[in-house]
């Protein structure tokens, strides 16, 4: 036929199945009408040759074309502006009304997040009014709903358009809108199978923050901003302790800056918070492009009482100097000993005070000189800080193990040893307080005329816990020996 029917669609290269779906079923109309050769369409995939020009001939198509079909489901062309500007360049539509213009854009997102090239023209939401089942034979009342939809109306004025399929083609009159269904059903199911690697939800396994810290960093050592602002989970502050209400602004993820999480998470009795200098340190190594230290410091998660770690993962950084941060926060393994309760529990005794003289007690004179007056202010200011990374890791490695529960241990020792043991607790509890109340916040901001006062602080703290240790690693072998004896007989 002279009267040919073109047909340039646009699309999205990932919603390809759709723009092929579409030229399927607008020829298979064809075919029933006037003829399939009656029908052109022009799809950029299979009607540009490899290596040529694309412009010339996208225009060429243009310039022939009756209607442009443009397809968007969130994703836009690269060449989609630059189709419609170059149509409405070439064939002004301003003089119709737009229900008579032959540009339609089908669309199955939102009409407000359309391009706005697209305003002005004709537009079509794709929706599902019924199920799809391949080659089965639709109800009466399926096929209203079809004929009757937005999709049905456009494949209706396509196809009067140049007469290229109307009822007069056929035998009988229902055909026509058996097929005018059929094909508006098949063009929707596409749309719903090019989705179907959309994401639909996320979910995090792990706890996690993200860190923003902007502007770029100054000085050394590099040091986290306190206005640094940190985005999480719901469930990341929830084992820091904060309960943080989403972002009523565009429904943001939690967040708070660095310095209010230190001041939530600071305590009278605890200066510095170990775990965040330690984030802190590795943060400042990522920046210079260094490899992190082990993530050796660990802390109690507030609401739930595990131990956590915060573990870097991954650093990004922007042209505009901004960096951001992704750390994880996650749980240590159960690591309870299996077995009898009461040995298992001495056993953990035995490990923890084991693990406490041969890091502090056994090279004594050694543990002293990491606190003389004679070191340089950063040997000692790292040897405070380390003091404190041991501290918590060898108290957490005690959760870990149950270690934190008092009546067990009681239970273990022995009804006649209940005062000693409760009276181990209560001592390293007060050492502990005394000696944080007297630590700085940060050992940066140590002064020389503080050190006398922090290393006797640190001296005393150690001293007592040495004596305290001698006497509850002498109870824990004796005991753990009488139990093994006991369970021999």
């Amino acid at each position: 036929m002279n009267d040919k029917t073109y047909a340039f669609i646009s699309y999205y290269h990932l919603d390809a199945i759709i723009a092929h779906e579409i030229e399927r079923q607008l020829t298979f109309l064809a075919k029933q009408g006037v003829g399939a050769g009656s029908l052109e369409c022009f799809l950029d995939t299979e009607s540009i040759p490899p290596g040529q020009r694309y412009e010339p001939i996208i225009k060429g198509a243009l310039e022939k074309t009756d209607w442009l079909i443009v397809i968007f489901t969130g994703d836009q062309s690269v060449y989609c502006g630059f189709e419609i500007g170059i149509y409405s360049i070439l064939k002004p539509q301003d003089d119709k009304p737009q229900k008579e213009k032959p540009v339609i854009c089908l669309h199955d997102i939102d009409k407000s997040k359309l391009p706005a090239v697209l305003e002005g023209y004709n537009t079509t939401f794709i929706s599902k009014v019924g199920p799809y089942v391949a080659n089965d034979t639709m109800s009466g009342q399926e096929v209203n709903l079809w004929w009757t939809s937005s999709i049905g109306h456009f494949l209706k004025a396509f196809c009067n358009s140049k007469g290229l399929y109307t009822p007069n083609h056929c035998a009988n009159p229902n055909q026509y809108t058996v097929d005018i269904a059929n094909a508006a059903r098949a063009i929707s199911h596409a749309f719903e199978i090019a989705r179907q690697e959309d994401e639909e939800s996320e979910t995090p396994v792990q706890a996690g923050l993200e860190i923003i810290i902007y502007p770029p960093f100054e000085g050394e050592p590099k040091r986290i901003p306190e206005n640094s602002v940190l985005l999480g989970s719901s469930r990341a502050f929830g084992i820091l302790g904060l309960n943080l209400p989403l972002s009523l602004d565009g429904n943001q993820a939690p967040q708070i800056t660095w310095g209010q999480l230190r001041q939530a998470l600071s305590r009278p009795e605890r200066a510095n918070t170990p775990w965040m200098d330690k984030l802190e340190i590795n943060v400042g190594l990522a920046v210079d492009l260094k490899a992190p230290e082990p993530e050796d410091v660990t802390f109690k998660g507030t609401w739930d009482g595990r131990i956590y770690r915060a573990i870097l993962t991954r650093h990004k950084l922007y042209k505009n100097g901004k960096r951001r941060f992704y750390v994880l926060l996650v749980e240590t393994f159960d690591r309870r000993f299996v077995g009898d309760r009461q040995t298992s529990t001495l056993l953990i005794a035995l490990t923890l005070a084991s693990r406490w003289r041969f890091t502090f007690f056994e090279r004594w004179h050694e543990t002293l000189r990491q606190f003389d007056a004679s070191r340089p202010d950063k040997e000692f200011q790292d040897a405070c800080r380390q003091l404190e990374y041991n501290m918590d890791w060898m108290e957490h490695e005690g959760v870990e193990l149950g270690a934190d529960d008092p009546d067990a241990m009681v239970e273990a020792f022995g009804f006649e040893n209940k005062a000693r043991v409760q009276r181990f607790y209560s001592d390293w509890d007060d050492a502990k307080k005394k000696l944080k109340g007297l630590l700085p916040q940060t050992f940066e901001g140590l002064k020389p005329e503080m050190r006398p006062q922090v290393q006797n602080a640190i001296v005393e703290f150690l001293t007592a816990i040495k004596q305290q240790n001698a006497e509850f690693l002498k109870l824990c072998v004796d005991k753990y020996a009488e139990k093994i004896h006991a369970n021999g007989d």
